[in-house]
């Protein structure tokens, strides 16, 4: 039978047009789009269409995939004769270094190619045409079959990484190392370089000040912040002056960064002629916070419910094990409703510690505590459960020393683990209420701690934010999804750690704690927390 160009090119018009449609070729799936039209075009008898240069990029893993198809593609002479020939097509998919997020996405382009074959099935009568879509049908359904045992692989190895939130990958070393500078600059910009990519944010802490000659104007420490899946090395700059041949500058990590460990000591910066020193302005902006899923509680200071057992829409004022925290070393006593701990004022719901009157003793032998502290737990109240989800705190922290305040996650079944999105160690000299930032994860099952990813030395300015938490009201929330676990402040994100506790069930808590030494007075500065609203939403 002779060909017919016309009537094929039709059968390809309609065919794109119902398949791939304008507007539906972005990124990869329009890679491949135009890979399986290329394919098939040869298949129909017309000309493959210029690949877009994306398409034809040699670093991409997935192009060797679908290249035994159309390469085997032929076609007889005839209008209503198709061969395709997919004989000896077998996907490697070891061999390939997909991930499971591209092995995904080319499970949905297998779906795709099934579709195609049989919209060209439609367009043939032939028996032996019919029979080669039907090989050609088998031969996608084998390849499927190959990408799903592959993602449930990729998926299984995934979910090992974590042991069941009992691991997590290793922590990242921050380094940085002497180098030189241009005579006469200004300015310095000091490499800071992760040894490896990071599950977690990391920010380091890099202080340049004045060395033989060379000086820091100011003498300054900087934040250099890291965020899952930036590039390994960036730069902090500082001002500086009298850089002449050979004067140097010193710099060290001034503290230990935040979710990683300080490699290396103190480095030396030396003016040299011809040296070149650029900025490296690279990784992502800090996301938004934008709540996951549906709104189930929504309460002002006002108006939120406690008691002293919880229940439905009312926190409880005692933690899921009792009131006391003996493993924390804590000497307060989370007191009962009529101890007085809680007040409402215009400013909203105020948590209150003191020392108390009369120590309280507990369990046998006693141990004695003298302090009240107070707690909002949401252990019994399903309102407040969430297994992927956002909550969000609107609070003003104490200032008091030996006071312990914390918003943080535990789940339903038991700690750990638990995701902690604010804690003030107060019982730490050198902590500033004012400006000091902590976060952490606490890995492991059935009461026993297999690991912690902390941050405990970031400030408020280190994510551009005033140094004001203890006199002035600011916005912690923290959303949990599949993949991530991210916190922010006012609407900022400052930390973000990859989630090793999939399918935790979670509830909130809000507390004021006690670590004072036993003799203290216990007076000094305010030893409240101020939570003016609390919001959770619910994805799962």
């Amino acid at each position: 039978m002779g060909s017919n160009p016309h009537g094929l090119h039709a059968r390809r018009t309609v065919l794109w047009a119902s398949l791939f449609p304008v507007g539906n070729t972005q990124g990869r799936s329009r890679i491949w789009t135009h890979r399986f039209r290329a394919g098939c075009d040869m298949l129909l008898g017309g000309d493959a269409p210029e690949a877009p240069a994306s398409a034809v990029t040699p670093s991409t893993p997935l192009t060797p995939l679908f290249s035994p198809f159309f390469i085997s593609l032929k076609r007889t002479v005839g209008t209503s004769v198709i061969v395709v020939a997919l004989a000896g097509l077998s996907l490697q998919l070891e061999a390939q270094t997909l991930t499971r997020e591209q092995a995904q996405g080319l499970r949905k382009d297998a779906e795709t190619a099934t579709t195609a074959i049989d919209q060209l099935g439609k367009a043939v009568t032939a028996p032996d045409g019919r029979k080669h879509v039907e090989t050609a049908r088998d031969a996608v359904g084998r390849i499927t079959e190959q990408l799903d045992a592959y993602i449930a692989k990729q998926e299984l190895a995934a979910s090992d990484i974590y042991d069941g939130g009992k691991k997590y990958p290793a922590i990242a070393k921050v380094r940085i190392e002497d180098f030189d500078v241009p005579v006469g600059a200004t300015v310095v910009h000091v490499p800071v370089t992760l040894d490896k990519p990071s599950v977690n944010t990391v920010v380091a802490h890099v202080r340049v000040y004045n060395g033989d000659g060379g000086r820091a104007v100011p003498d300054a420490t900087k934040p250099v912040v890291f965020r899952p899946g930036d590039p390994l090395t960036k730069t902090a700059s500082f001002a500086v002056s009298d850089m002449k041949e050979g004067n140097t500058l010193k710099a060290v990590q001034a503290q230990v960064p935040d979710g990683a460990t300080r490699q290396g000591g103190g480095i030396v910066i030396t003016a040299k002629a011809g040296a070149v020193n650029v900025p490296i302005e690279v990784g992502r902006a800090p996301l938004a916070f934008a709540p996951l899923g549906t709104l189930t509680y929504s309460e002002t200071g006002r108006t939120i419910r406690y008691d002293d057992k919880g229940g439905p829409m009312t926190f409880s004022t005692a933690l899921a094990h009792g009131r006391t925290q003996v493993g924390n070393g804590e000497t307060g006593y989370y007191g009962t409703v009529d101890m007085g701990g809680f007040s409402r004022t215009e400013e909203g719901l105020v948590l209150s510690s003191r020392r108390l009157d009369q120590s309280m003793k507990v369990g046998a032998p006693a141990m004695e505590y003298p302090f009240l502290a107070t707690m909002l737990s949401g252990h019994k109240t399903p309102e407040s459960w969430f297994k992927y989800g956002s909550v969000e705190w609107v609070v003003k922290m104490p200032n008091r020393p030996g006071s312990w305040p914390a918003l943080w996650l535990v789940p339903t079944g038991g700690w750990p683990p638990e995701i902690d999105v604010y804690e003030g160690f107060g019982y730490n000299g050198s902590w500033k209420f004012a400006s000091d930032l902590s976060t952490n994860l606490h890995g492991g099952k059935n009461q026993v701690r297999t690991f912690t990813r902390p941050g405990m030395n970031m400030k408020m300015s280190s994510f551009g934010l005033a140094n004001t938490l203890d006199s002035e009201f600011h916005v912690f929330s923290v959303t949990v999804d599949p993949e991530w676990i991210t916190m922010f402040i006012d609407g900022i994100e400052t930390m973000r750690y990859a989630n090793p506790f999939k399918g935790q069930n979670w509830y909130p808590l809000t507390n004021v704690a006690v670590k004072a030494k036993m003799d203290s007075p216990y007076d000094q500065g305010a030893g409240a927390m101020v939570l003016r609203s609390l919001k959770i939403w619910r994805s799962e």
